[in-house]
């Protein structure tokens, strides 16, 4: 812990912790009113904890700090210390009021000593599982970013320019290029002992997987480790699609399996899609048995897609893999007969599936890091190595 950030109207307090923790090596950046908190938080000042006056700059009202926490949420992940003279105002705030994890907020009285308030903070950063890796990570991988361009700035730009022509491909496939640069961050990660070890210790420390886990939260893990909600335009292999018509009824549940360089050509003309369909869907007659089969990822004419999320629930699909669709570009009415493909597929724009208009919409993409795993998966029923089995999540 190097840096706290100290969000309080009453300077008494920040002037007395302030000096405690100054005399620990902490630093506090101190906030007195909601326009230096808010440019705390805006300007990526980095801090290592917060502690947060819960009736901020108004004595009957939380609204500032929960405002403050909104800013907060999903741009810093650092755990939130509230400290207040009326604690049990705060422990009796509804979940759905606060715009940040619960888990990473404590509440504390004013009352406490700065020994208590430090222990506190200390055994919620060893605690967290989630902290921990956040710190490990961010750490060494900016300084590893830094290392990184520094070795890439000692070729020349013609040498440098010719890679990322050759990487980033006519279709200007960004994809490409970014995997470039994260594959060397991966190899410097993976050749450091003292990152090993730290994450090996905390695997250990985490304990059995299974040990306590409810069928519904382990439905949880698994979307979380096999899905990724992208808010991309792009259209991209392993993308879990809905296809509707105009009138926005769905007709089909899909995967894109075209691979990413064909969808970026300028003259692709198609997008092949492997149909989802439930794995309780009637049409499929399924029994007890082969529905054990396919969640152990068993042979067969299916592929087991566990845990996605439509809408606040997960539901379990399976690939059709003899079943694919496929979806054209809408030709332009100046040259009907060769549809004017454009260098990035976007899912904004229309789409023909037998001769009727439809509409792409994602709904997440597989998590992998071989783009093409899937379409390997369908036409070889084998994995690549090194993709991590996770029948012990989904069974």
């Amino acid at each position: 812990m190097r840096r706290i950030l100290f969000v309080d109207d009453d300077v008494e307090i920040l002037r007395q912790f302030e000096e405690d923790f100054k005399k620990n090596n902490i630093e506090v950046i101190t906030c007195i009113n909601s326009e230096e908190a808010n440019n705390a938080v805006e300007n990526d000042i980095p801090f290592d904890v917060v502690i947060l006056d819960w009736f901020f700059e108004d004595p009957d009202d939380s609204i500032l700090s929960r405002t403050f926490l909104n800013k907060l949420n999903n741009k810093h992940f650092r755990p939130v210390f509230v400290f207040t003279n009326r604690l049990s105002d705060y422990e009796n705030t509804p979940d759905d009021a606060i715009h940040f994890p619960r888990n990473l907020l404590k509440g504390f009285s004013k009352d406490i000593g700065y020994e208590t308030l430090k222990v506190e903070i200390e055994q919620l950063l060893k605690r967290n599982i989630s902290l921990q890796l956040a710190s490990a990570y961010r750490n060494k991988i900016y300084k590893i970013l830094e290392k990184v361009f520094f070795e890439l700035n000692d070729l020349p730009n013609a040498d440098i320019s010719m890679v990322l022509k050759k990487v980033v491909g006519i279709g200007e496939n960004i994809d490409w290029s970014s995997d470039l640069i994260l594959n060397l961050i991966h190899r410097s990660l993976l050749s450091d002992d003292e990152f090993v070890i730290f994450l090996k210790r905390i695997i250990e420390q985490a304990g059995n997987i299974n040990e306590g886990i409810s069928e519904t939260e382990r439905k949880k893990i698994a979307n979380k480790v096999l899905y990724f909600k992208s808010k991309s335009n792009y259209i991209r292999n392993g993308d879990i699609i809905k296809i509707k018509n105009i009138e926005e009824d769905i007709i089909f549940y899909g995967i894109i399996v075209t691979p990413d360089c064909d969808l970026e050509q300028s003259y692709s003309q198609y997008i092949e899609i492997t149909e989802l369909c439930l794995i309780d869907d009637p049409k499929l007659g399924l029994n007890t048995r082969q529905k054990d089969n396919i969640r152990q990822f068993k042979p067969s004419p299916f592929h087991f897609f566990p845990s996605i999320g439509i809408g606040d629930e997960l539901k379990d699909f399976v690939a059709v893999i003899k079943s694919k669709i496929i979806v054209r570009e809408l030709p332009q009415q100046y040259h009907p007969k060769y549809p004017n493909a454009s260098k990035r597929l976007l899912y904004s724009d229309r789409f023909i599936l037998n001769d009727k208009g439809v509409k792409l919409e994602m709904i997440c993409s597989k998590c992998n890091p071989y783009k093409a795993e899937f379409l390997q998966k369908l036409h070889s029923n084998n994995s690549r190595v090194g993709i991590p089995n996770i029948n012990d999540l989904v069974i």
